[in-house]
């Protein structure tokens, strides 16, 4: 959790580095969208300011940074503050779970996987 600090203060540096790298950011949507389910309800873990979630048509992101999230809801992202951890979502409520760039800012990458796999319906999906 105390890696938070740098994510609330460094919005814009995050958002600028998409805008430099274009390309990049592009290319891994188009990666993303290749492996997505092309029906379902997805939720991203680590949504930050909906960089990801917003064009690959995820509605839903959790996130435990402020400044950030409020970014990902000016995007249309319903966050919902919390960790990957300790996720503040209902059990098998979702088709797909997203994690991108995510695992390495976890404290507890299993803990964080099992609350992925409890949020999953039965046939659901995590993409990392």
């Amino acid at each position: 959790m105390g890696r938070v600090e740098s994510f609330e203060k460094n919005v814009d540096r995050y958002e600028a580095w998409f805008d430099r790298n274009r390309a990049a950011y592009e290319s891994e949507l188009e990666a993303l969208r290749a492996l997505l389910p092309k029906s379902g309800e997805g939720l991203e873990v680590g949504v930050g300011t909906g960089r990801f979630a917003a064009p690959l048509g995820l509605r839903v992101g959790v996130d435990p940074s402020k400044a950030m999230g409020k970014l990902a809801m000016e995007r249309g992202i319903e966050v919902r503050f919390g960790v990957g951890e300790d996720l503040p979502c209902e059990d098998s409520s979702f088709d797909f779970v997203l994690l991108v760039t995510t695992i390495c800012f976890l404290d507890d990458v299993p803990a964080a996987l099992g609350e992925a796999y409890r949020v999953l319906k039965s046939g659901g999906c995590i993409l990392v």
